[in-house]
Order: C-alpha cells, then sequence, then structure tokens
C-alpha cells in the first residue's frame, strides 16, 4: 500500500487532497447499457436512487474466524453471477479492513472484485475502516476512519466515496456531521433512526448540520438494508408520494432507498435485484437509478443543497444506545488508552523527524490505528459481540498499545539525542504530549544498588528542586513521585537523586499538603471522608464555597431492560432510586504522604464485592483536580 507522511495538525488538508483525488477517478460508476448514467434534473424528474447493499458484522454472533472463512467469500462469490445477468446491478460494500483480509486470504477472487469496481459495478462505499461506533470514538478516530479507509480505496481501486454510511450505528453525536464536513465528505446515511429516536427523522433526504455550521447532506430513512424488492419502483406510489413530498418542501424530487441482506455479508436476493432491473428500464412517474452510495448526494447541486431541510443536534436513540455505552468496560479502556497514546507517539515522532533523528513510522502508526479502527466496529466497541469475538478484539487492542508505545519510546528516545540530559543523580526525561503547558506527578521507578532509599531529591530544568517522595523500594527498585512542569509538546530532563537517609513515604507531608484518617488537603481543596467511606465534602478554598450537596456514594441500581440487554437501559428503570449503596464498615488507609501527593485508599465490601477506591490531592497546578 502506498503511505503518506502526515502529521496529526496536517490531516484534514491532507484528507481534502485525498477526496478530491478520489471525486475526480470515480465520478460517476458506469452500468452496463443501461440509460441511467446521465444525472437527472433533480428539479424537475423525481428520482429515486437505489443502493443495493449487503451489511457485515465484522464480529457480532461471531468472530473473525468465521467472518474470514464463510462472510467474506460468500459476499463475492454471491455477487459475481449477479453482475454477469443483470447489467444495471450495482453492489456496495463499505470497510477497508474487509477488503484487506479478501485480499490476503482469496486473492484470486478479490482480482474479480478490483476487476468489478473497474466496470462500476462494485462500489467501496461508506469511507471507513469498518461501520464504526460513532459515539465512543474520539473525533480523531472518526477523522481517521475517512483517511485510511478512503486512502486504501484510491491505493487499491483509483477511486474513494464521497459519502459515510452507519446503517446499524446506535445514536449519531451532533458534531458528527461536521466532522465529516471537514473531511471532504458531501453524503451520510443511516436506517437505524426507525428503531426510535428522541427526535423521530427529521427528514427523507435534507442536510444535518454541526456545530459550526458545516454538514452533510443526509438519508435518513431509507428503509431497512435487509429489505426486499417485491414492485416496480418506478411505478410504485408510495415512493412516488414521499418523493413528491420530499420536492414539495425543498423543490429537490429524490430519494434514497437500501435493499440487500444482512448481517452477514452475501447479496440481495436475485429477485430484488431483477425488480430494480425491471425498475430502471420501467419509464414511470418515478426514475430509477441502481446506484453507487454517493451518487446521489454528488448529484444534489449547491443550489438545491440550500433547499433542502435542516437539522443540526444530536440524533440519538431512544433506548437501543445507552446500554452500549458502558458494556465491554474494558473495550472502552483500551480503545481510549489507545487514542491518547496514538496521538502521544504521533506527536513525538514528529518531533524526531523534525530534528533528523529517526524517520516518521507513516506505515508502523497506521497498521496500529486500523487495529484500533477495526476494534470501532458497531458492535464490537459497543459491547455488544459475544465473549469469543473479544478475545480477538482485545489482542488487537494490545498488539495497537504495545505499537504505539514503541514508536513513543524509539521516537523520544532519538530526541533525548538532541538534549543536555547531563545528571548528578539520574536522568529521567519527562515528555508532555498535550498541546498546552501541563504540571502534573509524574510516577516513575527507578534503579538503585545498595540498601533502599528512603528518600529522594529531584532537580526541575531550570535547576530548582521540585517536590518528591519515594513511595516504595524493594529488591533495587524505587518508585518514586516528582511534580513536573513541561511545556506543550515537550521534553524535560529532571535530575533524580535517591538519597538513603530522609523522611520517606511514612513520614508527614510537607507545605499545603496535609492527610489525616479521614481528610486530605492541599492549596486548593479540603477533602473529607464521613464513617461510611464517602467522600462527604469537598471545600474549594479558592471559590470559598462547599462543592458537594451530599455525600458522593457507590449506588446500585436495578438494570433489568425488557430486550437487547448488551445495547438497551429502558427509561422506566433509570427513573427508578437506587435500591442501595456502597457503606461501611470501612477500611481506610493513608497510602501516600509527601509534599508531592498524598493519598487515602478505602476498602469496603458490599453484595459480594470488594470495592477498593483511592482519592488522592497533588501538589500545584496538579492539586486543581481531586
Amino acid at each position: 500500500m502506498k503511505t503518506w507522511n502526515v502529521t496529526a495538525a496536517g490531516l484534514a488538508a491532507g484528507l481534502g487532497m485525498m477526496l478530491a483525488a478520489g471525486s475526480a477517478l470515480g465520478a460517476e460508476p458506469r452500468s452496463g447499457a443501461v440509460p441511467s448514467d446521465a444525472t437527472p434534473d433533480l428539479s424537475k424528474e423525481p428520482t429515486l436512487y437505489v443502493v443495493g447493499y449487503a451489511h457485515l458484522d465484522t464480529e457480532w454472533r461471531w468472530s473473525y474466524p468465521q467472518t474470514i472463512r464463510e462472510y467474506l467469500p460468500d459476499t463475492m462469490l454471491r455477487n459475481f453471477p449477479l453482475f454477469e445477468k443483470y447489467p444495471g446491478y450495482v453492489f456496495n460494500f463499505s470497510g477497508s479492513r474487509r477488503y484487506q483480509m479478501m485480499r490476503e486470504y482469496y486473492p484470486e477472487d478479490y482480482a474479480k472484485v478490483k476487476a468489478y469496481v473497474a466496470a462500476g459495478r462494485w462500489f467501496p462505499c461508506g469511507s471507513s475502516v469498518d461501520e464504526n461506533d460513532a459515539n465512543v470514538p474520539s473525533g480523531e478516530s472518526q477523522i481517521r476512519h475517512v483517511l485510511y479507509g478512503n486512502r486504501f480505496f484510491l491505493s487499491e481501486f483509483g477511486i474513494a466515496s464521497d459519502e459515510f454510511m452507519l446503517p446499524d450505528c446506535f445514536g449519531f453525536p451532533a458534531a458528527l456531521p461536521s466532522v465529516l464536513a471537514h473531511c471532504g465528505l458531501t453524503g451520510f446515511s443511516t436506517q437505524k433512526l426507525t428503531w426510535g429516536s428522541p427526535v423521530g427523522i427529521p427528514f427523507k433526504v435534507g442536510v444535518w448540520e454541526g456545530p459550526d455550521g458545516r454538514g452533510v447532506i443526509a438519508a435518513l430513512d431509507p428503509g431497512s438494508y435487509v429489505g426486499e424488492v417485491r414492485d416496480n419502483l418506478a411505478t410504485s406510489e408510495s415512493w412516488r408520494k414521499r418523493i413528491e413530498a420530499n420536492g414539495a418542501k425543498s423543490g429537490v424530487f429524490v430519494d434514497y432507498h437500501y435493499y440487500g441482506t444482512g448481517d452477514m455479508g452475501g447479496a440481495p436476493t436475485e429477485g430484488s435485484v431483477a425488480m430494480v432491473e425491471e425498475s430502471i428500464r420501467t419509464e414511470g412517474p418515478v426514475r430509477v437509478i441502481s446506484a453507487a452510495a454517493d451518487r446521489m448526494f454528488k448529484a444534489i447541486t449547491p443550489e438545491m443543497r440550500e433547499r433542502l431541510p435542516r437539522y443540526k443536534g444530536e440524533l440519538l436513540l431512544t433506548e437501543h444506545s445507552a446500554g452500549s455505552i458502558t458494556s465491554q468496560s474494558s473495550m472502552k479502556r483500551w480503545n481510549r488508552k489507545n487514542e491518547l497514546l496514538a496521538d502521544a507517539a504521533e506527536r513525538a515522532s514528529v518531533a524526531a523527524a523534525w530534528l533528523g533523528t529517526t524517520p516518521y513510522p507513516a506505515a508502523r502508526l497506521e497498521e496500529a490505528w486500523t487495529l484500533v479502527l477495526g476494534s470501532q466496529m458497531h458492535d464490537i466497541l459497543p459491547g455488544t459481540s459475544l465473549p469469543k469475538a473479544y478475545e480477538y478484539a482485545w489482542n488487537d487492542e494490545l498488539l495497537a498499545l504495545n505499537m504505539f508505545a514503541a514508536v513513543t519510546q524509539d521516537a523520544v528516545g532519538a530526541t533525548t539525542q538532541s538534549m543536555d540530559t547531563r545528571a548528578e543523580g539520574v536522568p529521567l526525561v519527562v515528555y508532555n504530549a498535550l498541546a498546552v503547558a501541563r504540571e502534573d506527578v509524574v510516577e516513575a521507578t527507578v534503579r538503585y544498588r545498595g540498601a533502599a532509599p528512603r528518600g529522594v531529591r529531584v532537580v526541575g530544568p531550570d535547576g530548582a528542586d521540585v517536590p518528591a517522595q519515594v513511595v516504595s523500594a524493594a529488591e533495587g527498585n524505587a518508585k518514586v513521585l516528582f511534580l513536573a512542569k513541561v511545556g506543550g509538546t515537550g521534553l524535560g530532563t529532571f535530575d533524580v537523586r535517591l538519597e538513603e537517609g530522609g523522611e520517606g513515604d511514612e513520614a508527614s507531608a510537607t507545605g499545603a499538603l496535609k492527610v489525616g484518617p479521614d481528610s486530605l488537603e492541599n492549596g486548593r481543596f479540603i477533602v473529607r471522608l464521613d464513617a461510611n467511606g464517602d467522600v462527604a465534602s469537598v471545600f474549594d478554598k479558592d471559590a470559598g464555597r462547599e462543592t458537594l450537596s451530599a455525600p458522593a456514594r457507590l449506588a446500585f441500581h436495578y438494570e433489568n431492560p425488557r430486550e437487547w440487554p448488551a445495547w438497551n437501559m429502558d427509561w422506566a428503570d433509570r427513573q427508578k432510586p437506587a435500591r442501595g449503596f456502597v457503606g461501611g464498615p470501612a477500611t481506610v488507609r493513608i497510602v501516600e504522604r509527601g509534599p508531592a501527593r498524598v493519598a487515602l485508599e478505602v476498602e469496603r465490601e458490599s453484595e459480594g464485592s470488594r470495592f477498593v477506591q483511592r482519592i488522592s490531592l497533588g501538589a500545584g497546578a496538579a492539586g486543581d483536580r481531586v
């Protein structure tokens, strides 16, 4: 695959260039001898774009091996004869990662796919690595889906899509249309709002705006992706009325219609394909176009777009989404850690490349990102797949974590070659991956020889001492904490000098940090625990007021959704009060006591589970949060 060197800051510009190239390379799919290639005048001619599609949950009630062994070859082999028999048939299939699997495991069939793509019969739709969840991932992940997904399609097929397709995602955040627009995409489609949305379905075809006013043309009610076509669409009364209703509102007489199969890939039924073929050849009140998924969005002119109905805000599902925010919490944790570590790795790599100490590892970063993005598929990250699927997804997340960590370590290590790291003790280079200056507590393990150190002195880059303490020391390893301040996307050398004497972790905290059996205090806050072990008070010294109206308690809630327990949280259950709380007796220990940080550990047992919480306060700016 062709690789590009890109920085996080340059993604939007690079992506816009890529999609402009895609539009030029793959402007209109060819449909053999069928007279539907010309773009109709949608202000006068009622037109229905029919999108043949096979939905594949890459993992759901099955795992990757079954997808590779059965569903991907089935998708190819069921479509090939339909192409040969029906010259007007156009098939859409999404997810660059699925294409990578086809290329790796079925190279001969994949070569046929490439030929059908070149002929305009098979369209790589969706502009993504996989049909991802849109609620949990970061905006950066959304951009990477388009960047890596469409770049793969351009590299492999010479075309890329101008739309983003999420037929089966569990709700859509308000920022998504802005993100897609900034990626250079013009269209979006889903059928999931028919499952129930607080705002209903705002329109059939219109403009979904993001918070910055940018947006995409959206098809929000295209019918089920497993729908069959049993009647001639060119003479369909129901579609004629829908299109006329759309036109009456905007002057744009157009609509968008999924048909196909799911959730195991494959192809639309032959009966449906035959009826669509008949429809596109029929002169009726509705012109029917068998289309690539982005064709309608490109046919709507800027002038027409201005007249379309508009909606701004979230498109959430009433109940079929809330559970997917918490199910399989390990997936959410590792996904977020990968997103953060990827950013740190890329920033460090840009610095190292700029200094000329090591080349930018574009291919390595893309490989790691692809593992993360594939794991964001709309049944994997939301936690709605069967347990076996997570053995593979967890493995991909951990592989990506190791890859991003190695890139970060290599880049920071290379950059330190250009730094003055001389120190009287052990030099530690602290890397701040944030774009803004940051003061926070650093945890580090330092090797020592001889007797275990009881104290530590840490000198910052400016030559001044910073608050520091030893937490533990055994078998040649000392865990130390110290307060570090480093500029945005910067590195600083700290001189760590272990001392055999000193007060150590068990000594009283000094300065503004104080800790007792049921309280902690720093320059900003006074935190107090009650007899149950709950945080009962957080007094803000700067504001001069108590911040809690009641103790912060861990509550047990009743959750028993009527259906889809991995997806749903029933609103009726959420209205019920907590049925109980984690309470005392609590075992409270002082686990950190020093000038850098103080901490209490609270341990309790309730309803057969053990709960351990750590409450800490740091020095300096690190103390602005509890």
